[in-house]
């Protein structure tokens, strides 16, 4: 992979991105208990100034890594967390300065850092805190920006990877906000099989179909660039992390699993986000913990419709092959062996083993208990919707959010499932503008891609959970 011409770094920048590199590959959010050292290449090599092999193979050799290539797997050691937490270790520098010798920039007075020579600041003028990072800056904090993008972003460390590509926490210098960049660079790495003008043209067509939707529940997307070298999106920034990070939070935290009543509130914003989109024609097809993000009140924003479809093979070729875990563990039977079209009902399938997770904090398998006997804090009610939304046979399965909906209030009084300090928003508009479209057009859509008819009931709300502690802390924010 080209590196930037960045010009030669200074052991300070070095040190920097060698504990970056290593606080990283501790994220369990990021990569789980094992690290697989291809995927942290991918990761991790757009934000270093020198090559990942580079300092991988450096810090296997002062034993702050453990690198082991039969398995491809990657693990920092004890002396390597105690770098990457900040403490110091007098022969840290040293190592840098002789390993990198040849590559280090010379201290402008006359300093070599090979020899022990610090390197020297460029003098920077006194700025605002909230002012944008100067080029000199995003240069020396690998994680500050690492470079524009698109003439007004700046973009700054990773914040996560999928197949598809990386996402960066990013800055709208326009307007000062903080954004999220996802870059679709991996694909066209690893997909032999369609050319890069076909993946354009998919990816194209699933963010155009993603950006028509408005709901409070879905992540917007504010900007693409589909001619670029690697297309990117522009997306809001998710201050509140993903659902693998509070799932993973849970276990780490001894709780196991997170409350029942907040992963119901979860369960209705996914559904009502759902059902709008299908009724719009639109499926996601990858629903997974990565893709289910929060805003800074606890809200969810789901993401990456359609992206699962991008590197789907056409009727002409042979069908992939699925190992492990991951994505094929939500897909339907139907979207995993290509046995039928996949329409809403893959989608109930996908957010019943998801469910299934949020509850008991793993993934259902064929002889797995129902969630009520997986943890005793869950009804008994909740073991027949997950039952219903993932049968094999999709005419055994609920066929639409709406079915979905309809079983959870039966299940549940409107005092069980909202509280005092949740925010109510309405489903379908009671009060329209003139010109507006109708709402049953959506239910009819709905009922052509394969689901009932939805009717429009402005009684029922999608609930919002933000307690009066989020909105004491926003106001101090501001």
């Amino acid at each position: 992979m080209a590196r930037r011409n960045d010009g030669l770094p200074t052991i300070e920048k070095i040190s920097e991105e060698a504990r970056f590199l290593m606080r990283t590959l501790l994220r369990d959010d990021l990569f789980g208990s094992v690290v697989s050292l291809s995927e942290a290449e991918k990761l991790l090599e757009p934000s270093l100034s020198l090559g990942f092999a580079d300092y991988c193979a450096f810090l296997k050799k002062g034993g702050y890594l453990h690198i082991d290539r039969g398995d491809n797997t990657v693990a920092v050691s004890d002396r390597g967390r105690r770098i990457s937490e900040g403490h110091e270790d007098p022969t840290f520098q040293q190592d840098i300065a002789v390993h990198f010798s040849p590559r280090l920039r010379r201290d402008e007075g006359g300093g070599d850092p090979a020899a022990g020579g610090a390197p020297a600041r460029e003098a920077t003028p006194a700025r605002g805190p909230d002012a944008a990072p100067s080029p000199g800056e995003a240069m020396r904090h690998p994680e500050g920006a690492q470079e524009m993008v698109g003439g007004r972003y700046m973009r700054y460390e990773a914040i996560g990877q999928g197949g598809l590509g990386t996402v960066f926490r990013g800055k709208n210098l326009l307007l000062g906000n903080l954004i999220a960049i996802k870059e679709v660079r991996h694909v066209f790495e690893y997909v032999s099989y369609l050319s890069r003008e076909e993946i354009v043209r998919r990816l194209r067509r699933e963010v155009m179909a993603q950006s028509a939707l408005e709901h409070p529940n879905l992540l917007a997307v504010h900007d693409v660039d589909f001619n670029a070298t690697y297309p990117y999106l522009v997306m809001d920034f998710a201050r509140g992390g993903s659902l693998k990070e509070r799932m993973f939070r849970a276990k780490v935290e001894g709780q196991g699993t997170m409350p029942v009543e907040i992963t119901l509130r979860y369960l209705l914003q996914l559904l009502y986000a759902l059902e709008y989109a299908h009724g719009e024609k639109v499926v996601h097809g990858n629903l997974k913990p990565e893709n289910v993000l929060f805003d800074r009140m606890g809200n969810v924003k789901l993401t990456d419709f359609g992206m699962g479809r991008i590197t789907e093979k056409s009727a002409d070729q042979p069908a992939p092959v699925y190992v492990g875990m991951g994505t094929p563990s939500y897909m339907a039977p139907e979207q995993l062996h290509g046995t039928a079209a996949v329409g809403p009902a893959a989608d109930v399938y996908a957010l019943g083993i998801l469910l299934y997770e949020m509850l008991t904090g793993t993934l259902p398998g064929r002889r797995s208990p129902m969630p009520s006997k997986a943890n005793k804090d869950v009804p008994e009610q909740l073991d027949d919707l997950f039952d219903k939304m993932t049968h094999d046979r999709i005419e055994d399965r609920y066929q639409s959010m709406s079915q979905v909906l309809d079983h959870l209030y039966r299940s549940y009084s409107p005092d069980e499932i909202l509280d005092r300090g949740s925010l109510l928003l309405f489903h379908v508009d009671p009060l329209p503008p003139a010109g507006a479209e109708e709402a049953p057009a959506a239910a009819e859509d709905d009922a052509g891609a394969g689901g009932e008819p939805q009717k429009a009931d402005p009684a029922i709300t999608a609930e919002i959970r933000v307690s009066k502690e989020d909105l004491d802390a926003m106001a101090d924010e501001d």
